[in-house]
């Protein structure tokens, strides 16, 4: 004969003298406070807390490694649970196996609840209970239900754990139902052959906080091993497991305020006392002149901050420039752009070949293409630019003037020797078709020094339009100091 499952809401027990104080050790006082200090995980966090902290989504640890969980159902709407069934499918079945193991080492779990959530089909336990495949209450062993109502009175009777939180509750959306389902753990607890014949299990129910009309608010749960009752209906107790705590959100104060208050609960911290807001009425002598003076600070503070991040999207935009010294493909088309656009020209892309851009310049238009390889430059490398800057013409008749700017790669230290960019052939062609060639390295060299004011912008200009073949630029020059610039224009956005 297997063991059986009983419930119950209150526990009336005579006990044989040899079996008290294993009973009262057992039953435990859960109104106590330990001396030790606890470790605390907070699951459902929304800020950074001196206890360990984690997310609905975030990597955990071993929960059973803990003294007390709180759980902060509010964080875990439907989006977090729909992610969590897509993300970690065995997240919440995996946190309930823990919470057990957790429960059945002398362990506490606070629960701050939030209205039920569920979807997908049903899943059936030996005792015929059954519970939907996901839902915000899946990570619980005790399987527990509420009704969903709306009231204000909260009637707290007595010296009760958790009794300044419960201060802080003047509103409440459910009170907690007097039945619960012990599947999950009887299924455990035989499988761990811990549930054996002439034993049952039942389970305790212990009211916190109550309504008017003497429906729970507040409760601590937890479940036992005993021994199936004789014929003198004196059952023993084999085994008692630590609590299941389940409170209502708080009203009076954030949800995250009232995590602050559980983990003082928790680790066995003097109960704080929250700062009712009439206070506030009362001024003590020179505090308005400190809060005027805490606001002008951080008012500077902020506009400290706004200039810093200015500088610094000047700064990062400064820097971007030198992956002309080392970028290819589309990066370096997009990097070649914002330089040019940083020198004050008029960029754009060119609407009759993808990757070509048009450079507006005082003598006309001119088409650029950008590429790159580790190696000289090759005579397929211009054949985008011959197909379109050779004949294309603007309505006045003029023909557009096509350049290649090049970039073989100085991947290695600048000092290290490497080829010519442009081979002989290359240009050749170059000059037969009007087309100018320059490196990435050679237009980085000039927006430094136009940007310092060693050379002038139309002088680049003036350059770039004379020049057939190769346009023969400044060469790099390291430095390493930031040199003062002559102007910062203003950031332009490529779309």
């Amino acid at each position: 004969m297997h063991g059986r499952v009983r419930s119950q809401n209150s526990l009336h027990i005579q006990l044989e003298p040899p079996l008290e104080r294993r009973a009262e050790e057992m039953v435990r006082d859960f109104y106590r406070f330990d001396s030790r200090q606890r470790r605390v995980l907070v699951i459902g966090a929304e800020k950074a807390r001196p206890v360990s902290s984690v997310g609905w989504l975030d990597e955990w640890p071993d929960l059973a490694d803990f003294d007390v969980v709180i759980i902060n159902l509010k964080t875990l709407d439907r989006v977090t649970l729909v992610k969590l069934s897509r993300v970690d499918k065995d997240r919440l079945t995996t946190m309930r196996q823990q919470l057990f193991n957790l429960m059945m080492s002398k362990g506490e779990i606070y629960c701050i609840l939030a209205p039920f959530l569920a979807f997908g089909s049903y899943v059936y336990f030996p005792d015929g209970s059954m519970e939907p495949e996901w839902s915000n209450l899946n990570w619980s062993p005790i399987g527990f239900s509420f009704t969903e109502i709306r009231g204000e009175t909260v009637k707290i009777e007595g010296e009760v754990k958790f009794e300044e939180y419960l201060r802080q509750v003047s509103g409440w959306d459910c009170y907690l139902n007097s039945t619960a389902s012990l599947g999950y753990i009887e299924e455990q607890l035989r499988r761990d052959g811990k549930l054996k014949q002439g034993e049952e299990l039942f389970w305790q129910n212990y009211p916190l906080a109550m309504n008017r009309y003497g429906k729970p608010l507040a409760a601590s749960l937890c479940f036992g091993i005993r021994q199936e009752e004789n014929k003198y209906g004196e059952p023993k107790i084999k085994f008692m497991s630590d609590f299941l705590h389940l409170l209502p959100p708080p009203t009076k104060i954030s949800v995250e305020d009232g995590i602050d208050l559980l983990i003082e609960e928790a680790k066995g911290l003097p109960a704080r006392t929250i700062t009712p807001d009439w206070v506030e009425l009362y001024h003590v002598p020179g505090e308005e002149q400190i809060e005027a003076k805490i606001a002008e600070t951080v008012k500077r503070m902020k506009a400290a901050e706004r200039e810093q991040k200015k500088l610094f999207q000047t700064y990062r935009e400064l820097q971007r420039s030198k992956s002309l010294l080392f970028e290819h493909g589309e990066n370096l088309k997009q990097v070649v752009a914002d330089v040019l656009q940083r020198m004050e020209f008029s960029v754009k892309d060119y609407r009759m070949a993808e990757g070509l851009l048009v450079l507006q310049t005082r003598f006309g238009k001119m088409i650029l293409d950008a590429t790159g390889r580790s190696g000289p430059a090759q005579m397929e490398d211009l054949q985008l630019l011959l197909r379109h800057a050779a004949f294309a013409q603007e309505e006045d008749g003029r023909i557009w003037k096509g350049i290649l700017i090049f970039n073989h790669f100085r991947l290695e230290d600048p000092s290290c020797e490497r080829p010519n960019a442009f081979p002989a052939e290359v240009v050749a062609r170059a000059r037969e078709m009007c087309l100018g060639l320059m490196t990435a390295e050679g237009l980085y060299a000039c927006f430094c020094k136009v940007s310092k004011g060693s050379m002038l912008r139309e002088e680049f200009e003036e350059r770039l339009h004379k020049a057939l073949g190769i346009i023969h630029l400044p060469v790099v020059e390291p430095h390493h100091t930031q040199p003062m610039l002559r102007f910062t224009p203003p950031r332009l956005k490529m779309d």
